[in-house]
């Protein structure tokens, strides 16, 4: 039966309960900084993405949660705060950082992982972030997923978009080629796995522009999640049309 890998945070798991603490810890300090929270975020966000690449690629990984965690203040600079340390405080991050350990489910994604698994999809689940940390996302979402099946970069070493990391969870699955499926809503990750074998899907619902012109096209492009399940499974129906069941 096939398989297929989803990213999760960002794909799976929302970002808004993150961006909802900035705006109850700084959202009146930012609205008097002309700075947006979610945009604040998302640059953060970015940096952080970066750098745990960079350091990932340099030999030297760090944990993103790490990565995440300390340069809140150097995100708070470049947004235009000349202080940083004297506009935010260490209690101010702990209260946004609970944000980021509570973020919970799209609202597709129970019924995404049922059209998959009724198919005879078995999900598997590769992070970047740590397994307990994804683990309270499915948990606070109501959503199972068996601990064997979820796998963080921190027990690779290695972060994405790394080769070494879709090697290893290629070679863990027991899908291969048209059986391996990998699904991501960041346009770099889909565009990666092709580096693990896998036939690559893309969901809109982090990213909204897929920016083809950069990252070329996934095999099965699509709008939302429950979307993104029926054209998987039609995708698969398509590459083994004709084989014996």
């Amino acid at each position: 039966m096939p398989d297929i890998v989803f990213d999760i945070v960002g794909t799976c798991i929302s970002y808004e309960n993150c961006i909802d603490a900035i705006k109850k810890v700084l959202g009146e300090r930012f609205a008097k900084s002309n700075i947006d929270p979610k945009l604040f975020f998302f640059f953060w966000l970015a940096g952080c993405e970066r750098d745990f690449s960079y350091l990932s690629q340099s030999g030297t990984y760090k944990t993103f949660q790490d990565v995440f965690k300390y340069t809140f203040y150097r995100s708070l600079y470049f947004a235009g705060v000349e202080k940083p340390r004297e506009y935010a405080s260490d209690e101010d991050l702990e209260e946004i950082y609970k944000g980021w350990w509570s973020l919970e489910g799209r609202p597709e994604l129970k019924e995404m992982f049922q059209k998959l698994r009724d198919y005879g999809f078995t999900i598997w689940c590769l992070t970047d972030a740590s397994k307990e940390r994804v683990a309270g996302y499915f948990k606070n979402s109501g959503v199972e997923m068996p601990s064997e099946n979820l796998i963080s970069c921190d027990s690779i070493g290695a972060g994405k978009p790394e080769g070494v990391v879709y090697k290893y969870i290629a070679d863990k699955i027991p899908g291969k080629g048209k059986d391996a499926f990998f699904a991501a809503a960041h346009m770099w990750d889909s565009a990666a796995a092709r580096q693990g074998g896998f036939v690559t899907a893309w969901s809109n619902v982090h990213e909204l522009e897929p920016c083809c012109e950069i990252f070329g096209s996934a095999d099965v492009m699509a709008t939302g999640l429950v979307d993104l399940a029926d054209k998987v499974i039609a995708k698969h129906k398509e590459l083994t049309a004709g084989e014996a069941n």
